[in-house]
């Protein structure tokens, strides 16, 4: 992808398009190009292309609905995430093991978590302003939510923004229905009973100090002129932070374009009705409790040791057991060398230099400079090696010397 720096021009120059792009800093600049539509429609080469064409075509309506769904929290991204929605629907119309390629159903709700979690920011995310995770609760037979949202405290577990002096919690609700491929009309569609009555419902709390915080509250929704026909559909439960400033009377105007939001939880399909994830009808938060007798990974010594000490004082390799391993397991693994096994290598000192250290002569004809050096120097470390190995024999502190092969 290129960009325009200097130059601050929108449109199309010959064969080259200049736009912008929402969380994109300066003007995109692509080229036209590729084969002519006519070509693509109806030739013979792009058959298969036009089946996955078909397919993103599906996944591009149904990202539609699912981002109207997010229109109350919508406003509160800082980027343009329909890329990502439409890659996630594909991801979805993949696990579709039945239809043919073209035909692919989307089945959210066969898969909702898949989208649950995702975040609406990147600079700023939900979760990095308010630190406390939030307990909710989704049924479908009601088609009502319920969010209790905890006590914040500035820069305790809740990180505002520091340019705005308000702030309020948004809960949205909305009904996201399957796309299936009609073969009469050759394209996706929702279910019949899926029409514009669908909307999505927002409440919120009131506005509090963003240098105070706000005390524990619980945040209903429910719809209740919104009855689906059948169990194609998703309920999905979005949650953002929003920003005021206070005006007059005590009116407090919203912050465009500033806050965070994210999708908290998607309801699909009942169990025992093919849902893949198999929620059932209600649907609460819970953090996952390793057992205490779950079995921990086991990493190499040579690791962790090449990470403490270097590779090379981790000459052998070992694997042990993380943490839960007892004192004398360790000792049992790891191969010391006791004194007793040292003096058993050891020598009777020499008072003298011994035979052993008396070079002898090296003749090397001038014809070969470079090996005359490399056998002067072989000769030198040999020389060093064993007057190294017998100065540790002699010193009363040999022991804590390294033991040098002979």
């Amino acid at each position: 992808m290129a960009f325009l720096e200097e130059l601050k021009i929108t449109g199309s120059i010959g064969n080259l398009s200049f736009y912008k792009m929402r969380g994109v800093d300066g003007i995109v600049v692509r080229q036209k190009g590729g084969a002519p539509k006519e070509y693509v429609k109806n030739s013979p080469t792009f058959k298969v292309p036009r089946l996955y064409m078909s397919e993103f075509g599906g996944c591009s309506k149904m990202g539609k609905e699912v981002r109207f769904m997010m229109h109350p929290v919508r406003t509160l991204a800082d980027y343009n995430f329909s890329g990502f929605i439409n890659k996630a629907l594909k991801i979805v119309q993949k696990q579709d093991g039945t239809g043919e390629l073209g035909q692919r159903s989307i089945m959210l709700s066969k898969h909702p978590t898949l989208l649950a979690g995702f975040q609406l920011n990147k600079n700023t995310t939900f979760d990095s302003v308010v630190r406390t995770p939030l307990t909710f609760t989704v049924d479908r037979k009601t088609l009502s939510a319920r969010v209790n949202i905890p006590a914040l405290l500035r820069d305790i577990n809740f990180h505002p923004n520091n340019r705005h002096a308000r702030f309020c919690i948004d809960v949205s609700l909305g009904i996201v229905p399957d796309f299936t491929f009609d073969p009469k009309e050759g394209a996706y569609k929702p279910s019949a009973w899926y029409t514009s009555m669908f909307s999505p419902k927002r409440v919120s709390s009131p506005w509090y100090p963003a240098l105070k915080g706000s005390p524990a509250t619980s945040l209903e929704i429910a719809l209740t002129d919104q009855v689906p026909a059948d169990e194609s559909y998703s309920l999905m439960l979005t949650v953002g932070v929003r920003y005021g400033s206070p005006m007059e009377d005590d009116v407090v105007e919203e912050v465009k374009r500033a806050g965070a939001a994210k999708v908290v939880a998607i309801a699909g399909r009942p169990e025992g009705e093919g849902s893949g994830d198999k929620l059932p009808v209600s649907i609460t938060m819970s953090e996952d409790i390793k057992e205490e007798g779950e079995k921990r990974p086991t990493v190499s010594a040579q690791s962790a040791a090449a990470c403490t000490y270097g590779w090379h004082y981790a000459a052998a390799t070992r694997s042990v057991e993380s943490i839960q391993q007892s004192e004398h397991s360790i000792k049992a693994e790891t191969a010391i060398q006791t004194r007793a096994e040292i003096a058993n290598k050891r020598v009777a000192p020499l008072r003298g230099l011994p035979g052993s250290l008396r070079l002898q002569p090296v003749s090397v004809t001038s014809s070969a400079p470079t090996q005359t050096l490399g056998t002067k120097t072989c000769a030198s470390k040999l020389f060093a090696s064993r007057l190294r190995q017998h100065i540790c024999l002699m010193t009363p502190f040999w022991h804590l010397l390294p033991d040098v092969a002979s």
